[in-house]
């Protein structure tokens, strides 16, 4: 299968990479800088998802799409603190004009339907520090639901470096299991999502096992 993974160059993105080229998919990695892709197992393109033709260009013959894009603030013609949101719109909008349909998301626990299961430490931190971020994962969100794609939003719990397990606790209600997860689990679940096309147009909750 030719897959497009966006926001390649770290985190569950990375992993996904290296997942999805085990597994013997042609991966197309996306990322901001050249030097982030370097060694990645994948055919790479250097280039700013919010610049326009970036996603169109990287859509070519593509079969699904994971989009995993960091939520770090970034001001960029004034657009900081958007990038998920804003870059995710392109992309849905390029996905559109190809007529590619398969996308997973990965965004965040605590947005959209598990607004109100996080801890209460969670919640304090969500709506302070990182109440420009869960802001910008609610547009994101919302934006995919809205579209007409076969859409899988994937909300992982604390994302951790730890080695994956392959048995992540995935949950259609919002349940889980840890209050945390590692990035490489987190991929694995958006790999086989893509893969067995499971939950379609259904926002999971992934987190390591109890």
């Amino acid at each position: 299968m030719n897959v497009v993974i966006f926001g390649a160059s770290r985190g569950v993105g990375r992993a996904a990479v290296e997942i999805a080229a085990a597994r013997g998919h042609a991966v197309r990695a996306i990322a901001r800088t050249a030097d982030a892709l370097a060694e990645l197992p994948a055919t790479t393109i250097a280039g700013d998802v919010l610049d326009p033709g970036v996603a169109a260009n990287a859509l070519t013959g593509a079969e699904a799409v994971l989009v995993a894009l960091g939520s770090a603030p970034a001001a960029r013609d004034g657009r900081q603190g958007k990038v998920c949101s804003l870059g995710t719109r392109a992309i849905l909008d390029a996905m559109k004009a190809a007529s590619v349909r398969r996308v997973v998301v990965v965004s965040s626990y605590g947005v959209g339907p598990s607004r109100d299961r996080p801890p209460l430490a969670f919640k304090v931190v969500a709506a302070t520090i990182l109440k420009d971020v869960m802001a910008d994962k609610e547009l994101q969100e919302n934006d995919v639901r809205a579209s007409a794609t076969d859409w899988t939003i994937v909300q992982p719990l604390g994302l951790t470096d730890e080695t994956g397990t392959g048995r992540a606790f995935v949950s259609i209600d919002g349940s889980r299991g840890c209050t945390h997860v590692s990035r490489a689990d987190v991929a694995t679940v958006c790999i086989d999502a893509i893969e067995n096309r499971r939950y379609l147009r259904e926002t999971i909750a992934v987190s390591a096992e109890d």
